[in-house]
């Protein structure tokens, strides 16, 4: 396809070759790159579970060593709430045929954290009363979606309330900050990093200002930053033959996926990084465990490169012993090169831990052994659409799953000798994906980058620990916020 000068132009703004765009279209032609399953990671081959005594004397190693490391907490927190009210947008556009599944949803309207705000704005808007039938409840909903109203279904998650605290509520932003205050501060300095959609900055910056004056939290220095995917890391929609997908002569670019976010992970200066999703937050009357094992993920991550760099000691010092590094396989439940070429790389990877919870049948991805052609079999967590479901072997294998990824991890950004590591050189760029989508009721392909926690992270030291499902509390969609642990203690 011939580009227009217009088209040339906004990729060049973008910051996109004409060559990036071909290789763009090359991969999209390709198809998704599915990974070989070699079997699921399970407890005692590929996670480890700590006992008690190993939990405390990690949690100690953490309290040990953090001082000598600059803690930062990372949180991707872009896009705005949509999915969370799907379920809702439905209710409203057929209310009739859901009008059961509403009836229930009513019955439990008081107990929502935002339930008071809602009836001001219901007032406001002089909506009857939601217990006089169907059409007042529809309209107490749109309420909840729409600019007129509330507008949540607008909003980023991170601005939405969550939880009641008396009479006040609080937001995801507010509660990753009272979380950080617990293990990602230094000399009452906290410093967290937040990826987000850059129309809702003003927001965000308006909400941290809010937070800061809460009692508990302004003895901190709360050293906030903020950034938005990189227009980079753009690709082409592409229609079904392959080709650049157009709307009045423009070209479609859409967002790379999250795994674009390790151009940002990359940004940061930090020696020790925690990564949690927006939406994966509980009541602060319920953060006890995940303090506790929040803390032992990053001690386990001391304890593993401690192991690591006295083995990096010994290889420069010509001392390849094969039986300490197969110690050292089976202590961690990872693979070790015994190369002394390929051990001597190996060695300068970023190290990450990542927390396990059981499979309770969670959207998402999960821990495998897969095929590494390096090290003959690495461990990676892999989303459902990076595998062959077409493949009964590999459909079974996933079926066979233990666990689940919570998108909880420990990042170590800095090489055995403290210097920064480049994150873009460990991607794995093969596991790419394509997906399929809809723009103006056309169909389209899009290319999708490594995920942040999948490819993007594939060449990484990698570590799997399990922890509690009680650590993972996400809001996937609205009623979850009736879960037990998004509310105070009875």
């Amino acid at each position: 396809m011939e580009l227009s000068e217009s088209n040339k132009a906004a990729l060049k703004q973008r910051g996109i070759s004409e060559s990036d765009l071909t290789h763009q279209l090359e991969l999209i032609a390709r198809g998704t790159n599915f990974i070989k399953l070699l079997r699921p990671c399970s407890v005692g081959d590929g996670i480890i579970r700590m006992s008690n005594t190993k939990l405390n004397d990690a949690i100690a190693a953490f309290d040990a060593e953090s001082a000598n490391y600059d803690l930062a907490k990372f949180v991707p927190a872009s896009g705005a709430a949509t999915r969370m009210f799907k379920r809702i947008y439905t209710w409203v556009n057929e209310p009739k045929k859901n009008e059961a599944d509403i009836n229930r949803f009513f019955r439990d309207i008081e107990k929502f954290p935002l339930f008071e705000e809602w009836v001001l704005c219901a007032d406001r808007c002089d909506i009857e009363t939601f217990e006089s039938g169907l059409d007042s409840k529809i309209a107490w909903l749109k309420l909840l979606l729409e600019e007129e109203g509330l507008g949540y279904a607008l909003k980023p998650k991170g601005l939405i309330p969550f939880h009641l605290y008396g009479e006040t509520t609080r937001t995801p932003l507010v509660e990753h900050l009272v979380e950080a205050t617990r293990y990602a501060s230094q000399d009452n300095v906290c410093k967290l990093h937040f990826t987000i959609s850059e129309q809702h900055l003003d927001g965000f910056e308006a909400e941290l200002e809010i937070a800061k004056e809460l009692g508990e939290l302004k003895s901190y220095d709360f050293q906030v930053s903020f950034s938005f995917q990189e227009a980079k890391t753009d690709t082409v929609a592409a229609n079904v033959s392959n080709e650049p997908f157009t709307l009045n002569g423009d070209l479609v670019m859409r967002p790379g996926g999250h795994g674009a976010l390790i151009h940002n992970l990359n940004n940061l200066d930090s020696d020790l990084v925690f990564v949690k999703n927006i939406d994966n937050v509980c009541h602060q009357e319920r953060i006890e465990t995940t303090v506790r094992y929040k803390k032992a993920l990053a001690g386990k991550l001391f304890e593993l490169r401690a192991d690591l760099h006295l083995l990096d000691k010994h290889l420069k010092k010509g001392l390849l012993d094969e039986r300490e590094i197969q110690k050292l396989r089976d202590k961690w439940q990872i693979r070790i090169p015994k190369s002394y070429r390929v051990l001597q790389a190996f060695l300068k990877r970023p190290i990450r831990v990542c927390g396990m919870v059981l499979n309770e049948g969670e959207p998402g991805g999960g821990p495998f052994w897969v095929k590494d052609q390096i090290l003959g079999e690495s461990i990676q967590i892999l989303e459902q659409s990076q595998i062959d479901l077409s493949d009964s072997s590999q459909s079974l294998t996933l079926k066979h799953a233990s666990h689940f990824n919570p998108v909880d991890i420990v990042c170590c950004l800095k090489d055995l000798e403290g210097n920064k590591i480049d994150l873009l050189q460990y991607i794995d760029s093969e596991q790419f994906f394509i997906a399929q989508k809809t723009v103006e009721g056309q169909s389209i392909k899009a290319l999708e980058w490594p995920g942040l926690w999948n490819g993007a992270m594939a060449n990484w030291i990698t570590l799997f620990v399990e922890v509690p499902v009680s650590t993972f509390n996400p809001v996937k969609e609205f009623k979850d916020l009736l879960r037990p642990a998004h509310s105070a203690k009875k």
